[in-house]
């Protein structure tokens, strides 16, 4: 599929996820009742932004915050797993569409808290910490929160972020194993603890339905920051691409690598380095080959809130690029 082509059907598709997310907020009169858990729709204002729909963000973001925001930057959510204590990962999402449409004071105040769990050693952000003395820390957060101070052109704090990837980047890969999460002390953690999910300690590099995502925000991060500042950081993303290389094509055309895609187009575009936008292909591909027809992805037989929207983001990002 030739560049022009795969823009298109990018574009095609995140233009029909926008027309179903509108829908949805229209017919279940979204704004107007209580649900379980407004939180699950973070990723939705700025998808909602980024195709030209600031109204519908700036309410959606709003009602979220009026149910769920607490005093300190928090969010109280009733999901579990990933999100169930701090929700770095899911406020950076929205810290993000508070950038675009302005919104001064809640920046601040997310960042507020989120902050807390940044440590100033490794430069790594806390997704899922017990609490400030005990956080372990991984690139999907951290990434988030390198993409924020690129979009707020805090340069001091992007430079701040850039020894964690440095770290990771720099392990010994052995019998494929690349490991994820760091301890406060820049130590690379090694033992996963008893019921933790395996993926998001370490990538079995070339399984399938690895966590191949996590490499993939490192390389949108990287990308973002040599649009914004510099690009003394392009060695260190083409040893992430390295690292999706040894993954292959098979492993990541699964949607645990979606981030993969945007990553990979983004330092494409930066570079015009082809390298970069061959490993996007499969899983640009992947993605919309996911796709329902009525614009949606599915989880357990229902339409997915958080990931179709994300895919919105993302395939119009591409759709940019290409």
């Amino acid at each position: 599929m030739n560049e022009n082509h795969l823009k298109t059907k990018a574009e095609i598709a995140a233009a029909s996820t926008k027309a179903w997310m509108l829908r949805h907020i229209a017919e279940e009169n979204l704004l107007n009742r209580k649900i379980t858990d407004p939180v699950k729709y973070y990723k939705w204002p700025l998808a909602l932004v980024a195709r030209g729909k600031k109204k519908e963000a700036r309410q959606l973001l709003d009602w979220t915050n009026k149910n769920c925001l607490t005093e300190n930057g928090d969010y109280v959510s009733n999901r579990s797993g990933f999100h169930k204590e701090f929700h770095t990962y899911s406020t950076l999402w929205m810290t993000l569409a508070a950038i675009e449409l302005g919104e001064t004071e809640l920046i601040e105040k997310q960042l507020g808290f989120i902050l807390r769990y940044h440590n100033k050693i490794t430069g790594g952000l806390a997704t899922f910490p017990a609490s400030p003395e005990e956080i372990t820390e991984d690139p999907v957060s951290t990434a988030f929160l390198g993409w924020t101070a690129c979009e707020l052109k805090n340069k001091q704090l992007a430079d701040s972020i850039l020894p964690f990837f440095e770290k990771l980047a720099d392990q010994k890969v052995e019998n494929n194993k690349f490991w994820l999460r760091m301890a406060p002390d820049g130590s690379l953690i090694k033992t996963i603890p008893k019921n933790a999910e395996p993926k998001e300690y370490v990538i079995q590099l070339g399984n399938e339905e690895e966590c191949y995502y996590f490499l993939g925000a490192a390389c949108y991060f990287l990308a973002r920051y040599m649009e914004t500042f510099d690009k003394t950081v392009l060695p260190l993303a083409e040893k992430y691409a390295g690292l999706l290389e040894i993954a292959g094509e098979k492993a990541l055309s699964t949607i645990w690598a979606a981030k993969v895609a945007p990553g990979c187009t983004a330092l494409y575009s930066v570079t015009k380095d082809q390298r970069f936008l061959n490993l996007a292909h499969p899983v640009i591909q992947a993605v919309l080959n996911g796709q329902h027809p009525e614009g949606y992805w599915l989880k357990s037989g229902k339409p997915w809130v958080t990931v179709s929207a994300e895919q919105c983001f993302w395939l119009t990002d591409i759709s940019k690029r290409l």
